[in-house]
């Protein structure tokens, strides 16, 4: 696994959820790259993480008495993709669209954690350096693949 698939995972591995935009903020400060342009890559991340179901997606909706409830979003990928991306960013949703681990999805983080500790990484080192080991201060990757999603 690589380091950008370990830390997007690292970050829903709680089972509480992320907020998406989140991830946008982090990669954008690393990557330098424009707005569209990264909500292009994290949208394109999330689709393939929801296509191996390492995460899923979920929001607080208003049920039929005007109450918000969690709502886990279904559907197929490209429904939720696109969904996503209609929410994406806008101020009247931010920490409204989650995403939220799966039991496969922190099943595989797990198993990284554990195989990281037992060569003697600390497994929760870049919680000080968000998507750090991922691009370089030039906004470069630094190992081969290291922006696509690797299991």
């Amino acid at each position: 696994m690589n380091e950008l698939t370990y830390q997007l995972l690292a970050d829903v591995s709680d089972e509480v959820g992320s907020d998406l935009y989140g991830w946008h903020i982090g990669i954008a400060a690393r990557t330098h790259e424009a707005e569209e342009i990264v909500q292009g890559r994290v949208l394109g991340y999330l689709g393939e993480m929801l296509r191996a179901d390492l995460v899923g997606l979920g929001s607080i909706e208003a049920d039929a008495a005007g109450r918000g409830v969690w709502t886990n979003w279904r559907g197929d990928v490209a429904e939720l993709v696109e969904r996503a991306a209609a929410r994406y960013g806008r101020s009247d949703t931010v920490w409204n669209l989650l995403v939220t681990g799966t039991p496969h999805g922190v099943a595989v983080f797990e198993a990284e954690e554990a195989r990281r500790e037992a060569a003697g990484r600390d497994p929760w080192a870049h919680i000080d350096d968000l998507f750090g080991g991922i691009w370089d201060e030039d906004g470069k990757v630094i190992e081969p693949h290291g922006d696509e999603i690797v299991v």
